[in-house]
């Protein structure tokens, strides 16, 4: 336990006055051993000697000051019968005795300072160290700020635990251990009656870990060990509470755990003044305690914790209310989450801004947050006030819960095959709620891998000039979602007519957030089908919105989607911050899924900067994210990123072996692109390894799936790839042809690197043919035109890694 220096408890008769400090914390904190402990440190400091006092604080009918000061005069040695009747007179002798003394005086449990004042000293030698709930403050005597008593971290929490059940036991079970501490919460109180009751039983810890482990029975289980005494902790502070408070209170402990803010506290209350003023008193009385850095800096909004035992005491009192006072609350908390989620959507669906009131908005549009901030803080409570909302017969509100929901998908993580129970309303028959909700459930579809689900939800024709006209932006809307699922589909010819068409419908409509959202697909599209100058155009304007707009994670996802259009355009300097900016974004928002995305696009980036080690490191760090989140499809995609970077440093079977890993991979999630893309590598690998003749099918396999996908950027490099192996088979017609197809695919977008490659291997085909005047007509052509081409000079595509120099 910390111990107060020579700072907090001064000693020193020179400074005036008696010294006074406050130890403030909420119940089973470890006050009283904290003082303890600080009084038995200091004792020769005070050589007249401490006096120590229990003021009952934590009962319900706390010591009064005669009988305080009256006990604190017999331990003064005042005989009983010279202890005066009033309580000034008492006062005034117990400061007349102390004022030449050096006495340290510990004031356990104070209730108030109305208890305290007369029983402090004034001497100049004496120090006065209080504990209580409250962090009370005197006017009488100067006193160092109160202290705040905090819970430990978790290896001084641990050691509290050995203490009590003894080292050697918890040292054996470890794990069961911490799961104590996080059943506890780590308060002092708990894991002492935990701990005593392991050493008294002889009972494993495992044993122990069981009877806690139930959160519902947890504190009647610890309750057994005391006789209640850590109940009657919270009780009494309860009790203490205005009953507005009360009910308040143990409402919000009913909801879903997570911080609190002044938000919650004011949606309860009847005025915004009222909610503060309650959020006050709790903190008073150590119920709830501020978190540090809040409340300040501009931002109006203060938030706030419970401890975990705290929230379940309070649970059960709000189980024990009166029915229709819970219900009334219920309403008046799930009305409060649609007004506010509807409020942070209308950002996204300005058509929702006729919704809400904007004045009962007006503390958050204050806030420093963001709309997707404070979706994803409180998705869960959001659940359950949609889950409220239909048991007390809110349909209506249900629905505009979901509708406002649909506009957060990528902000929030829904279990799987949970789109439906969320945003499938029984009733709901107004037309745009019924929109949303059908388009969430699309979008959820994508999530889970169903794109044929998607065209079934919303079957967008756009040739349907009927429903186009009806409603403009919602079918523009309905229209990404299904270029989303074609893209998905492989279909990129499909995708990118019906991205294209979308943008320009969002546009018309001033639609600006789903405009950002479009246009950063449809420049993948574009990238995908030989336009990357394009994909640029449309990622930077993107870009810009979401700056516009001061959502963090849009602009987070988009300047990793930019950069990595940046590495087809070859300009990986540019790509590399951008890239490590986004992943400080993400890991800023604990977004571990886009995290890991973008140190697996790092490591591409890396790889063309010749940083091969480093591409490794990004690659292994996105595999230790995406493993655990079960990702298969990613860490697929890390095998087959690793290909090139391995051979590329000689680790020849290295490469073969990570290949065949991420084709194996690839053909059990049903991806036959990505199966294609690493048959393309595992056809240049056997070119690498001198074997043409075994390059073929492969690189064969990779150039008619990417046809049927319409991905004309990877069927280039397929085709360069396949001429490559036919110019080794001496089948030089064949070359030629594969050769011209991509170079054609090339020369139609902003790919000068891609075409100065292929060129190259053009020129060795027509050496090897015996057609030099061609190819020194040719190699003078390009060294005149292409900037990239001398930079490359000797390049040969069976041994080069495809998009390395």
């Amino acid at each position: 336990m910390p111990v107060p220096d020579s700072r907090t408890l001064p000693s020193t008769a020179a400074e005036g006055q008696s010294k006074l400090v406050v130890v403030h914390g909420q119940p089973g904190v470890g006050k009283t051993a904290l003082a303890v402990n600080a009084a038995h440190e200091v004792k020769d400091s005070y050589p007249d000697g401490q006096v120590y006092l229990d003021l009952h604080g934590d009962k319900t009918t706390p010591r009064s000051s005669p009988d305080a000061l009256g006990r604190m005069l017999r331990s003064l040695h005042v005989d009983q019968k010279d202890v005066p009747n009033s309580a000034d007179d008492r006062a005034a002798m117990f400061r007349t005795l102390t004022a030449d003394l050096r006495l340290l005086v510990v004031l356990d449990n104070a209730h108030s300072t109305d208890q305290i004042e007369p029983l402090l000293p004034t001497g100049p030698g004496c120090s006065v160290l209080i504990t209580s709930r409250r962090a009370l403050s005197f006017n009488s005597i100067t006193q160092r700020e109160p202290l705040p008593m905090r819970l430990p971290d978790d290896q001084n929490a641990l050691a509290v635990l050995a203490h009590y059940a003894g080292q050697e036991r918890v040292a054996a079970e470890m794990t069961a251990a911490v799961d104590i501490l996080r059943f506890c919460g780590n308060l002092p109180l708990a894991l002492r009656l935990v701990g005593c009751k392991l050493r008294e039983s002889g009972h494993s810890l495992g044993r122990m870990r069981q009877a806690l482990v139930d959160e519902t029975d947890r504190l009647e289980s610890l309750g057994r060990l005391d006789n209640s005494k850590l109940t009657a902790c919270f009780t009494l502070s309860f009790q203490g509470l205005t009953p507005t408070t009360r009910s308040s209170f143990a409402m919000l402990a009913s909801l879903p755990p997570g911080r609190l803010t002044d938000w919650h506290l004011t949606r309860l209350a009847t005025t915004r003044g009222a909610g503060l003023a309650a959020g006050d008193e709790l903190l008073e009385v150590a119920l709830m305690e501020r978190l540090d850095g809040d409340g300040s800096g501009g931002n109006s909004e203060s938030s706030y914790r419970m401890h975990d035992l705290t929230r379940l005491f309070l649970t059960r009192q709000h189980e024990q209310m009166p029915p229709e006072e819970r219900k009334a609350l219920e309403e008046r908390l799930v009305r409060a989450y649609r007004d506010t989620v509807v409020f942070w959507a209308a950002q996204r669906a300005p058509e929702l801004r006729t919704e809400v009131d904007p004045q009962r908005m007006s503390d958050l549009s204050e806030a420093s947050m963001t709309a997707a901030q404070w979706v994803a803080d409180e998705q869960e409570r959001l659940l359950w006030a949609l889950d409220h909302a239909r048991t007390l017969g809110l349909n209506a509100v249900a629905g505009e819960i979901g509708e406002a929901l649909s506009y957060f998908l990528d902000d929030i993580t829904l279990a799987p095959n949970s789109a439906e129970w969320i945003f499938e309303v029984p009733g709901e028959t107004r037309s745009r709620v019924l929109a949303g909700l059908r388009r969430a459930r699309a979008i959820a579809s994508l999530a889970e891998g169903n794109p044929d689900r998607v065209l079934s939800l919303l079957p967008v024709s756009s040739d349907d000039a009927a429903e186009r006209s009806r409603d403009p932006a919602l079918w523009a809307r309905d229209t990404m979602v299904v270029a989303r699922a074609h893209s998905m589909k492989g279909d990129y010819r499909t995708a990118l007519a019906r991205m294209t068409t979308a943008v320009d419908g969002l546009r018309g409509a001033g639609d600006s957030w789903h405009t950002l959202s479009s246009l950063e697909l449809l420049g993948e599209l574009q990238r995908w089908r030989g336009k990357p100058e394009l994909g640029e155009q449309s990622q930077r304007e993107a870009l810009r919105l979401a700056e516009q707009a001061g959502d963090l994670r849009a602009r987070a996802r988009l300047r990793r989607t930019l950069a990595e259009t940046l590495g087809y355009l070859r300009r990986p300097s540019e790509a590399a911050p951008l890239l490590e900016s986004a992943r400080d974004d993400f890991r800023l928002l604990r977004d571990r899924r886009w995290e890991g995305a973008t140190e697996y696009a790092l490591g591409k980036t890396y790889r063309l900067l010749g940083e091969r080690q480093k591409a490794l490191d990004c690659y292994s760090r996105a595999e230790s994210i995406f493993g655990p989140m079960g990702e298969r499809l990613w860490l697929a995609r890390v095998n087959n990123a690793r290909i090139r970077v391995h051979a590329g440093m000689g680790r020849l079977e290295d490469a073969v072996a990570t290949a065949h890993q991420a084709i194996t991979m690839f053909e059990q999630l049903g991806n036959h692109m990505w199966v294609a893309h690493t048959q393309r590598d595992v056809g240049w690998l056997q070119l690498r390894a001198g074997r043409p003749q075994d390059a073929e099918a492969p690189l064969t396999h990779a150039v008619d799936a990417c046809a049927a996908a319409g991905d004309s950027y990877a069927g280039a490099m397929a085709r360069h790839l396949r001429g490559v192996a036919y110019r080794e088979l001496g089948r030089y017609t064949k070359a030629h042809a594969d050769f011209d197809a991509a170079l054609e695919i090339y020369r139609s977008g902003s790919y000068e690197w891609n075409e100065a490659a292929i060129a190259h291997d053009v020129i060795r085909t027509l050496r090897k043919e015996g057609r030099a005047d061609e190819a020194d007509s040719m190699e003078r052509e390009l060294s005149a035109g292409n900037p990239f081409f001398e930079r490359m000079h000797g390049r040969d595509g069976a041994v080069a890694v495809p998009d390395e120099d």
